[in-house]
């Protein structure tokens, strides 16, 4: 089983104008894989979320399904943003190995009902394998009670 060594920002802008909509952030994420993974060539989705952080992170709560895995947070103190999300398809070859992802996020679109002066990038990097667990909500539906 692959393991995530480490997950680093690796360039975020010093200043965002407000009401750009396209700034880069360079994520470096480091894999350590294992032996068997290598020997079977394992493939993963390498999924990296980017949260603009308020207060205490809100707990994370993945419902994977390959490429089709959400994140969703239980807000602790404040409710965190959830700004951008990537996935990259990697495939277990060397012991250990650097990804380095580039993520367009819209750092510069504020919404309404908060105070901005700055933004606390956090970024969370899951790894989900080829083989293993797949989830999925379904719809919401309503039905009437009767008295």
């Amino acid at each position: 089983m692959a393991q995530i060594e480490s997950v680093s920002l690796k360039f975020i802008p010093d200043i965002i104008n407000v009401g750009d909509d396209i700034s880069d952030i360079t994520v470096e994420t480091q894999v350590a894989f294992h032996p068997l993974d290598i020997k079977m060539k394992m493939e993963y989705l390498l999924h990296i979320f980017v949260i603009d952080n308020h207060g205490k992170t809100d707990v994370p709560i993945f419902v994977s399904n390959w490429q089709d895995t959400e994140l969703f947070g239980m807000p602790q103190d404040g409710k965190d943003d959830f700004i951008g999300k990537i996935i990259v398809p990697i495939k277990a070859n060397n012991k250990l190995e650097n990804f380095e992802t580039s993520i367009t996020l819209k750092l510069g679109d504020l919404k309404r009902s908060h105070s901005y002066y700055k933004r606390k990038l956090k970024v969370l990097a899951t790894l989900i394998p080829a083989i293993g667990i797949a989830s999925q909500w379904s719809e919401p539906f309503e039905t009437k009670l009767v008295f």
